[in-house]
């Protein structure tokens, strides 16, 4: 695996705080050595994983309990952090603040590059009681992984959601949980959910392929249903929604997955890590879109190419070519 980020001159392109304020932080050497080794691990992901060709990372910003760290968009080499204390409050590159809490979050940017990544360091998490059978590090090197891999996907996903935003005039605190807190308190929806993303986790564990596809040809026809149903009218919007969220943090939770598999993570198993990865599964489309990417990941080859293309297909499409066999 390869390091990351280029040693750039970083004085023109960060605020004058970062300039001048290094001497007053240091990371800690567990935390440099966990964000060093997690940012390689992404480099090796995102080439022998998802099989795309190396691009410069977007902007980067991590956390202690005391100050913010913050490299600049570069391409190949080790990260050189400009540093300020941040007094419990953490700004980023938008000028928002954040609290230095655990944390980990992708965000676009305003022209067509990578956006930011943003994620606090684990003294930060382990302060906080964040636990996890796999251990802490190994947990958010799967969490810095899904996070990170949106920023391959902004691309697409910008343009696709101003589009809708324009269309449908929609709120600007949309994400990947909405469509949950929309209709979570519907019985007959829920149950169609739950349906659909059994029918998808059993397709992926199916004893041969033709099983799978015959699994996975039931879970789209209940997509499909499912969206016909309660997305219509004023609500159409989510049908969109769905698929866009669903390609999203299912990529994100799939290559946490694979990478934490692949790297010999699982802790008895490859079940109990499917089971600690999908962390009870609380959060339906990162539960759902998992188990649709494993599916897709058996039985499409060669699906990076087209979940990464220009003009990409997401969730729905990945998973009709599942269902129908080979081409």
């Amino acid at each position: 695996m390869k390091s990351l980020v280029v040693a750039m001159g970083l004085a023109a392109a960060l605020p004058a705080g970062f300039q001048t304020a290094f001497a007053a932080c240091r990371m800690a050497d567990s935390d440099a050595a966990w964000i060093a080794g997690a940012l390689q691990a992404w480099r090796g992901a995102e080439r022998d994983i998802l099989r795309l060709p190396p691009t410069p990372l977007p902007e980067i910003v991590v956390l202690d309990a005391a100050c913010t760290y913050r490299s600049a968009t570069a391409g190949e080499g080790a990260p050189v952090w400009a540093t300020a204390p941040h007094g419990g409050m953490a700004t980023l590159p938008d000028g928002r603040q954040i609290p230095a809490a655990p944390i980990a979050f992708a965000a676009p940017g305003t022209g067509a590059g990578p956006g930011y990544f943003v994620m606090s360091l684990p003294s930060v998490w382990r302060a906080a009681g964040v636990a996890s059978p796999l251990g802490l590090e190994r947990l958010m090197d799967g969490v810095l992984l899904h996070e990170i891999m949106h920023t391959r996907q902004f691309y697409f996903v910008g343009p696709q959601l101003a589009a809708l935003t324009a269309r449908y005039g929609l709120p600007d605190d949309l994400d990947d949980n909405s469509l949950q807190a929309k209709f979570q308190a519907d019985p007959a929806y829920v149950a169609a959910y739950e349906n659909e993303r059994d029918l998808l986790f059993a397709a992926a564990a199916a004893s041969s392929d033709g099983e799978a596809r015959r699994l996975a040809g039931q879970a789209l026809a209940a997509l499909r249903a499912r969206r016909a149903k309660w997305f219509t009218g004023d609500a159409a919007y989510w049908a969109s929604l769905d698929d866009i969220f669903l390609t999203m943090e299912g990529l994100g939770q799939w290559i946490a997955y694979a990478w934490l598999r692949d790297g010999g993570a699982a802790h008895g198993g490859d079940a109990d890590l499917l089971t600690a990865v999908r962390r009870g599964g609380k959060q339906w489309t990162q539960d759902e879109g998992l188990a649709l990417f494993l599916v897709v990941d058996r039985l499409v080859p060669g699906w990076q190419s087209r979940a990464f293309a220009a003009d990409p297909e997401l969730a729905e499409a990945l998973l009709s070519r599942a269902a129908a066999g080979p081409d």
